[in-house]
């Protein structure tokens, strides 16, 4: 039985290239959703929506700055992949007593989809925001990988395990 019940994320930094990245307080994951086609007919009750194995939409990443400085205009180049590293220091309740703390790591790669550099006002933050469009995805827990998708390499694993393994088997 596991004694650790997942809390919060108590600090976190964004990394590009290797190098730390000032963003707003907070980074929002990009959605995952896989490709759809529409099963019907004989036999079948209505329209069901089946998940393509392996097959994605598109992935997109925003990223929010309080102000533009170099760091936010070395990911506009359409030339280079934009390489973002989340790492979090995630809280778990200890139900033995007390609190434990895991590490989160999102890598994505993925190219500059959209700049808008934001407002100026006195005194405020600009709000510019970078979209990428990301083909590669990898999420790990404490050292575990939870997710990897990377659509330009036909990779897709749940838990470590190869999720196209069968398909590959056939092609």
């Amino acid at each position: 039985m596991n004694a650790e019940i997942p809390d919060k994320v108590v600090g976190f930094n964004v990394y590009t290239q290797g190098t730390r990245l000032g963003t707003t307080g907070k980074v929002d994951t990009p959605e995952f959703k896989m490709k759809t086609s529409t099963m019907s007919g004989a036999g079948i009750g209505g329209d069901v929506d089946s998940p393509v194995p392996g097959q994605f939409e598109s992935m997109e990443q925003e990223i929010d700055f309080n102000v533009l400085y170099s760091s936010a205009m070395d990911m506009l180049s359409p030339l280079s992949v934009v390489n973002l590293t989340l790492r979090a220091a995630q809280q778990v309740y200890d139900k033995t007593g007390g609190y434990a703390f895991k590490g989160l790591r999102v890598v994505e790669m993925g190219r500059v989809k959209t700049f808008n550099p934001g407002k100026v006002e006195k005194g405020e933050g600009m709000e510019a925001k970078v979209t990428l469009e990301l083909t590669y995805l990898l999420v790990e827990n404490d050292g575990s990988p939870l997710l990897e998708v990377d659509k330009l390499n036909g990779v897709y694993k749940v838990n470590g395990v190869d999720m196209l393994a069968g398909i590959s088997e056939l092609t």
